[in-house]
């Protein structure tokens, strides 16, 4: 027993109440039984879907989680799932979050077997929810996916973002999704990376490439890089902890040696010096050596 079930099935099949009960299944709902273990959105979800009403479905961050947007440590260890009813009375049950939303506002889809607001209305319904640079990262990943990497078409166009809104007009937090529309770029492939944008952003950088594919002079691709001002030839990298493997650290110094052949600075960030607000030194410091950078190669910010 490995994916949650209705206990009535399983008593149908013989399964006795006392093996119904046993300590290696947990009872999520009371009609439902799982695989014991600790609960997140997606294993509640999973066990939500099997008593989930005709007029409900899973949403807000809950839903924007389980679409595959990077969200906030507290929204991906949530002990609870926000359900939305539409129409109807508000779905009251241990686990969930309940709301109630006018069918005009929403657009739904089915996502594996779970039905849930479609990944455009759940950003939007997101937006109270979420501060302005997480629901930036959220929208990044959601135009974006993986396409910049393997070619596969994104979750939605930023067109959806902004029909989704006109469709919630007047709704809590709309103010805060139209910001974070204006805020929203092709290209970022982790929550960072969305971060390292907007901190060049707010620190008055050009306009970079995101998951920029550089080529020499022959046309011949050499790397990806996170942020490419590809005019002055300037690359700037985020490196996670993943980086610290001792094969993707030399293949990391292989990359700048080999960006340097042809031209390219490379700054090399981490996770303390990446903040979207500019809030800290290290923050500061390193868009003050990007900027340095741009400038010793011709950036004139006057012309900007």
């Amino acid at each position: 027993m490995h994916a949650p079930f209705r206990r009535s099935e399983a008593l149908a099949r013989g399964v006795t109440p006392a093996r119904l009960d046993a300590s290696d299944l947990s009872a999520p709902f009371q009609t439902v039984r799982a695989p014991a273990g600790p609960l997140d959105p997606a294993r509640i979800a999973a066990a939500y879907a099997l008593r989930q009403g005709p007029d409900q479905a899973i949403s807000h961050t809950s839903a924007l989680l389980l679409w595959g947007a990077p969200l906030p440590r507290r929204v991906e260890t949530a002990e609870a799932i926000h359900v939305s009813s539409i129409g109807a009375s508000r779905p009251r049950t241990r686990l969930t979050i309940p709301h109630l939303l006018q069918q005009e506002r929403v657009h739904l889809a089915v996502h594996g077997e779970l039905v849930m607001t479609d990944a455009a209305t759940s950003w939007v319904q997101s937006a109270p929810l979420l501060g302005l640079d997480d629901l930036v990262a959220a929208g990044d990943f959601l135009i974006t996916g993986t396409e910049p990497f393997d070619g596969a078409s994104p979750l939605v166009a930023r067109e959806d973002l902004h029909r989704a809104i006109v469709r919630n007009h007047g709704a809590r937090g709309i103010r805060r999704a139209r910001e974070a529309l204006e805020l929203i770029r092709y290209g970022p492939l982790s929550r960072r990376e969305s971060f390292l944008h907007l901190m060049m952003r707010r620190g008055n950088l050009p306009p970079a490439e995101l998951n920029h594919r550089v080529r020499d002079d022959t046309g011949r691709e050499v790397h990806m890089v996170d942020a490419a001002h590809v005019r002055y030839r300037v690359a700037t990298e985020f490196e996670s902890l993943l980086h610290l493997d001792p094969a993707k650290f030399r293949r990391d110094i292989r990359k700048q040696q080999e960006l340097a052949a042809i031209g390219w600075a490379t700054h090399r960030l981490t996770s303390d010096d990446v903040d979207p607000r500019l809030h800290t030194p290290a923050s500061r410091a390193a868009i003050a050596r990007i900027r340095s950078t741009l400038l010793e190669r011709g950036w004139d910010p006057t012309r900007e």
